[in-house]
C-alpha cells in the first residue's frame, strides 16, 4: 500500500464546510456529513493506486468501506483486510468528482438527506448526485484542527 503523505478532507462540492467523516475512529464507524474544522475523524489518507481511503488518525488501518457493493449499502470503516478488496477500493478518476465502486462502475459515494444512513451507494449520476472535492490537510488555514476554545 501506497497511502499520501499528505492527508485530505473529502469535501462536499454543494457545501464545501462538509466533509466525510466517521462518527468513530472504531470498525463500523458509520460515515456522515459534518463540518470538518476541528474534526480529525475527517482526515483520510488516499492511496491513489489501490483505491483505498485510509483514516488517517487509524495509521491506515481503518479504510472507508461499503457493507456490500449494492444500492443503497451504508459506507462505514472497516479493517483494511486484502480479502475484502472489492467492498474497499474506489476510483476516482474515471468519473471526475465522484468516488466510484471499483467492484460495481455503476455505483458512488452518496449523499441521501433525511435517509438513514445518509452516505451510502447511490447510483453514478441519479440525480441529485453529489460530488466531491479533495482538500489537501497542507492547503487549510493554519489552525483548522486546533482544539475548539
Amino acid at each position: 500500500m501506497s497511502f499520501s503523505s499528505v492527508p485530505f478532507f473529502i469535501t462536499f462540492a454543494e457545501n464545501p464546510e462538509l466533509a466525510i467523516c466517521a462518527e468513530d475512529s472504531i470498525k463500523g464507524a458509520r460515515l456522515v456529513l459534518k463540518p470538518f474544522k476541528n474534526n480529525l475523524l475527517a482526515l483520510f489518507n488516499v492511496d491513489f493506486v489501490q483505491g483505498l481511503f485510509g483514516l488517517a488518525t487509524s495509521g491506515n488501518q481503518l479504510v472507508i468501506g461499503a457493507e456490500d457493493i449494492t444500492l443503497g449499502a451504508p459506507l462505514a470503516l472497516q479493517l483494511l483486510q486484502p480479502e475484502s478488496g472489492k467492498l474497499q477500493r474506489w476510483d476516482i478518476f474515471s468519473a471526475p468528482g465522484n468516488i466510484v465502486s471499483a467492484a460495481d462502475s455503476c455505483l458512488a459515494f452518496g449523499y441521501r438527506l433525511r435517509t438513514k444512513p445518509p452516505l451510502q451507494l447511490t447510483e453514478l449520476n441519479a440525480p441529485p448526485f453529489p460530488q466531491w472535492i479533495f482538500l489537501p490537510f497542507t492547503t487549510t488555514q493554519r489552525g483548522i484542527l486546533e482544539s475548539a476554545v
